[in-house]
């Protein structure tokens, strides 16, 4: 028995220490705003939606940064002109059985594209301000952040969304690739009841 206690808490220790795994990510190759506003993840379990960005969105040259491996530049969302200043788009992902999630995507606008945007989660009760960024005006960048709001949620279906303000210009362009979720395994309730038990019989045996 104590064998097998021992056997369990150090697989559970490894999971514990395992490698980020894709919950959900798009690497946007592809679209078309004037066919669909909807697309699925091309990882993992998903779906965005940019029907809310209007006639600002459409398709620009993408990136490999932040991508997956393999993946290819391909096409990136973007939303252009004083008319995208406060839309928004949204993901939304299964959150249940995932913690430490973090947030990581590519992103570049133009001198005059939206510069005062911010990344927001829904808490259950309200859209919740995770971080603000600008964006770089002369290459991509990878921007990556904690969602803490999900994190702290009871799982389900999480959301998030990107909103957008500053642009300056009608030209004026702030681009989006390659948007993933990550995380790690939740352990189950009983794993985590079988650890506590490797705990005891650990400490009576050092009595």
């Amino acid at each position: 028995m104590r064998v097998a206690l021992a056997a369990c808490a150090a697989a559970l220790f490894a999971a514990a220490g395992a490698a980020a795994s894709v919950v959900a990510a798009w690497n946007l190759n592809g679209i078309d705003p004037a066919q669909n506003t909807v697309v699925d993840a091309t990882a993992g379990f998903g779906t965005l939606d940019f029907s809310g960005l209007g006639a600002t969105a459409g398709v620009l040259q993408g990136t490999t940064l932040g991508a997956l491996p393999g993946e290819l530049a391909g096409e990136s969302l973007v939303a252009v002109g004083t008319l995208a200043n406060q839309t928004s788009f949204r993901f939304d992902f299964e959150a249940t059985g995932w913690e430490n999630l973090m947030l990581s995507f590519a992103t570049r606008r133009s001198a005059t594209g939206a510069s005062m945007n911010r990344v927001e989660c829904w808490n259950g009760l309200a859209w919740e301000t995770v971080t603000s960024f600008a964006s770089n005006a002369s290459a991509w960048e990878l921007v990556t952040v904690k969602l803490f709001a999900i994190d702290a949620s009871t799982g389900g279906y999480a959301s998030v969304r990107f909103v957008l303000d500053g642009a300056t210009s009608s030209s004026g362009s702030l681009r989006f690739d390659n948007i993933a979720v990550t995380g790690t395994a939740a352990p189950a309730p009983g794993a985590l009841a079988l650890l506590g038990l490797a705990g005891i019989a650990s400490r009576r045996r050092r009595r």
